[in-house]
């Protein structure tokens, strides 16, 4: 795996400097995150590229487009390979392992951002659709970008997204045959809310060498929360890395 990595970055550092239009970076991060179900969820490999060639990018699990880019205003269509959540059911609580596993999805998405002049030049206003064979999200989000020195950057954020029927009862349904142990009724919640707050912060220690921090916050409605299989608690995701930007 070593080795792999390090070819890749070799390989991205060779493109950076054959091509200015060429921007990469690498996070290798660790973090900390409460599940949503009662059991614990898969993650991935703390380890985040990202990269982006003219109007094309891909930032972490996520390819998409830019289009219509200017000043206050610019759009883009992506797709997120790992929209959802993923557990088995040997991953569950005992009393709840009988659940059938649920999946990622592959969701397309289209993304715009407003910057808010009017109250400040660094306010974004971000509304979001997105949809999959699993069931669609609608969402908007504000964040601010601060700069206290140029080699800081700190970016607070809150979200709102509305979750289909379709999705909900997927990722948080209980179906008949998922009956069994701590599991005594089948559940089929309607559309939901997921709420959320974040805390972004990077520190730049050189122009291709930076520290970052996170913290990610997310509350969901009574939809979700009364699921036989969920946990009614405030989700967390803190974690803290490093970045090299090509």
């Amino acid at each position: 795996m070593k080795k792999y990595l390090l070819t890749i970055l070799a390989l991205l550092n060779v493109i950076a400097v054959a091509n200015d239009d060429f921007k990469a970076s690498v996070t290798a991060a660790y973090g900390t995150r409460t599940s949503i179900y009662k059991g614990r969820e898969e993650y991935g490999i703390p380890i985040f590229p990202s990269f982006s060639y003219q109007n094309l990018y891909l930032k972490g699990s996520e390819i998409g487009f830019k289009f219509f880019d200017y000043d206050r205003f610019n759009s883009n269509i992506y797709v997120d390979l790992l929209d959802g959540y993923s557990i088995k059911g040997s991953r569950m609580d005992t009393g709840y392992k009988s659940i059938n596993r649920r999946r990622y999805q592959q969701a397309v998405g289209l993304q715009a951002n407003f910057k808010i002049n009017k109250i400040s030049e660094n306010l974004t206003l971000t509304p979001s659709f997105s949809i999959g064979n699993r069931g669609s999200k609608t969402g908007l989000g504000l964040s601010y970008l601060y700069m206290p020195q140029e080699n800081i950057i700190i970016s607070p954020s809150v979200n709102v997204k509305y979750l289909s029927k379709k999705y909900t009862d997927y990722y948080f349904g209980v179906d008949r045959d998922e009956i069994a142990g701590s599991i005594r009724n089948e559940y089929n919640p309607d559309g939901a809310f997921e709420f959320g707050a974040g805390l972004y912060g990077e520190y730049y220690f050189t122009k291709n060498i930076s520290a970052l921090a996170y913290l990610n916050m997310k509350q969901y409605s009574s939809e979700v929360t009364k699921s036989p299989i969920t946990e009614d608690r405030i989700i967390t995701n803190v974690g803290a890395g490093l970045k090299y930007t090509f």
